[in-house]
């Protein structure tokens, strides 16, 4: 048994062993999982916020590797009665499952059910603070154009403060020594993050750079701060004339992409953009997580 929680469980071995894996998978499919190595397995899904990529990759993952899924609603399950998480995670440990994956608007939340499930738990986002299995779909995404992530000069903008995306991102990249500068107005700068250089400038970070990651601003986070999203676009915007002006080689963005806010409409369709080649990879890098977790009982 095993869990994936946090990127810090994982070690710079562990990763290239999970995206060498998830490549594989990817390039030999259907071969790869033909016989259906997760069948019998049953895999329970609590999504407890919306998820387009993250829930629809794990769902193909499960489908692919043969795995039965068992999704369970947060609007049709006791929790809209009053139940609270924790007597939620109890009932969920009476079945005969597998594993879980979570998603949840608090930080804590998966430490909560990996406590008490003798099960694996698998973070499918936490809160503000984590999300490995989207961390290693980058990375994937990264390595597969052919990108040294020892020598790699990222700059990441956005909304820092609230991305769980950031945060794991982040860390993965140091294990391999990659250069990282933020970049984002006052409102969004992290508080938790160190030995990271921040800019309010987004032509400061856009100097000498390989790659330019964006990221959504979290209306649902927000509200206290008020922002005038003109006034951030006309600032923090990435545009094609952007990309080639500071010639910057790729462009990512985690998704779900607000075009005119963060990237300029029709941006995502660049010849400079990975974004629907991070939605791709994302199964294969779920693909790899079940696996190991379920097949191996390791990551």
């Amino acid at each position: 048994m095993d869990n994936l929680l946090n990127i810090d469980r994982l070690n710079k071995t562990q990763v290239e062993d999970i995206i060498y894996l998830a490549s594989s998978l990817k390039k030999d499919f259907p071969h790869s999982t033909k016989d259906s190595p997760l069948k019998g397995k049953n895999v329970i899904f609590l999504f407890l916020e919306s998820s387009t990529r993250t829930k629809t990759s794990f769902n193909f993952a499960c489908s692919i590797l043969g795995a039965n899924v068992i999704d369970i609603s947060p609007k049709s399950s006791s929790m809209t009665k009053g139940e609270t998480f924790e007597n939620t995670i109890k009932t969920i440990s009476s079945y005969p499952a597998d594993a879980l994956v979570l998603r949840s608007n608090e930080n804590n939340d998966i430490n909560i059910a990996k406590n008490i499930l003798d099960f694996p738990v698998i973070n499918a986002g936490s809160g503000t603070k984590s999300h490995p299995t989207q961390a290693l779909t980058d990375l994937m995404t990264l390595i597969e154009k052919g990108v040294s992530i020892e020598k790699l000069k990222i700059s990441i903008v956005g909304d820092i403060e609230h991305s769980r995306v950031a945060r794991s991102l982040i860390e993965l990249l140091n294990l391999f020594g990659s250069i990282i500068n933020i970049c984002s107005p006052k409102y969004f700068k992290p508080t938790d993050l160190k030995n990271i250089s921040h800019f309010e400038d987004l032509n400061q970070v856009l100097k000498n750079v390989d790659v330019l990651m964006t990221l959504r601003i979290q209306r649902e986070r927000i509200e206290k701060y008020k922002i005038n999203f003109n006034e951030y676009s006309d600032k923090y915007m990435i545009t094609e004339k952007i990309l080639n002006e500071f010639n910057v080689s790729y462009l990512m963005h985690p998704g779900p992409v607000n075009e005119g806010i963060e990237i300029d409409r029709g941006l995502q369709d660049s010849s400079k953009s990975l974004i629907l080649e991070q939605v791709k990879n994302g199964t294969w890098i779920r693909c790899a997580v079940l696996i190991n977790i379920l097949l191996n009982g390791k990551l």
